[in-house]
């Protein structure tokens, strides 16, 4: 069989310009930084400089500084950083962002003084683990607490460092987890009432449990399935942890939330595995009290600053 003849392009390739700017406008980021950037060696430049020059630029990461997150919807003390410059190195390899806001608004607006505000500020980046990130970030439309590695804080500069591109990597990635669950879901949904409705034609009666939750709840359950997914890899080499993580559902099954009493009430019927007297998790379940509690406080801030961000 003779080779087949491959024409000769007749129009030059773009510039490396045009390409940038052309990505730049790439309104799904996380297609692009998952997907696009993946194309080829020459593309994941020409992604990560569309980064670089747009997107990262409008980021915003906020830090929160209260020690305790009790509830609420209204706005708390919290200290703004956006883009500042990048490192100085060949690669860029780092991003600084930092807080721009006087010293009199600091004061001003947290309360404490100036003093007070910063030093309770190293205290959120010193005391930052995967399960209590005391920090959102918000890119694209999206809001979210995905690790900064290689975090670093200047307080005298007021300025904090962090790598860029793997910051973004673990960002994007949860986006794209969120959304192969969701489309798992749409398809499970369409196959339950395509059965439903055959066995409602058939004259028999559906239980409860068989009609599919309303997107709102299962969102909600999909985020913390990858919160955890999140927190098994950071603890991977720790067995404690690792068990505590996985028993996360059985602990939120013991522990009813009562809407009309507002309080937690004991559903005493359900066994935590490996956690009953004498069992090896037995002295370790104040962790799964604390990764509840953890889990409930991060949910509720990624949803509170999209509210006061209009999202």
């Amino acid at each position: 069989m003779a080779p087949q003849h491959i024409p000769t392009p007749t129009c030059p390739s773009l510039p490396p310009e045009i390409w940038i700017r052309i990505l730049s406008h790439h309104l799904d980021l996380t297609h692009l930084w998952t997907t696009c950037r993946r194309v080829s060696s020459t593309f994941q430049a020409y992604v990560e400089q569309a980064f670089a020059e747009t997107h990262l630029r409008s980021t915003q990461i906020d830090f929160q500084l209260e020690k305790h997150n009790l509830g609420g919807r209204t706005r708390r003390p919290e200290v703004p950083c956006t883009f500042s410059h990048f490192s100085s190195d060949a690669g860029k390899l780092r991003v600084y962002f930092t807080d721009k806001r006087g010293k009199r608004e600091v004061s001003r607006e947290e309360k404490g003084g100036y003093e007070k505000v910063m030093g309770r500020w190293e205290e959120r980046v010193r005391m930052s683990k995967p399960e209590t990130p005391h920090y959102t970030i918000s890119l694209g439309g999206t809001v979210n607490d995905t690790g900064l590695p290689g975090l670093k804080l200047n307080a005298k500069e007021r300025a904090i460092e962090f790598k860029w591109r793997d910051m973004l990597t673990l960002f994007f990635r949860e986006q794209a987890w969120m959304r192969a669950l969701r489309a798992r879901w749409c398809v499970d949904v369409k196959n339950q009432v395509s059965n439903n409705h055959a066995r409602f034609v058939m004259g028999e009666k559906l239980a409860p449990s068989g009609i599919p939750h309303p997107w709102p709840i299962a969102q909600l359950e999909f985020r913390k399935q990858i919160r955890r997914k999140r927190l098994k890899e950071a603890y991977q080499d720790d067995e404690e942890m690792t068990w505590a993580i996985g028993s996360l559902v059985y602990f939120e099954r013991c522990s009813a939330y009562s809407q009309g009493n507002k309080r937690f009430t004991s559903v005493t019927n359900i066994r935590i595995p490996e956690a009953a007297f004498g069992e090896r998790w037995f002295n370790s379940v104040y962790l799964l009290q604390g990764l509840f509690l953890d889990e409930w406080s991060c949910l509720h801030r990624i949803d509170v600053k999209r509210e006061h961000l209009g999202l």
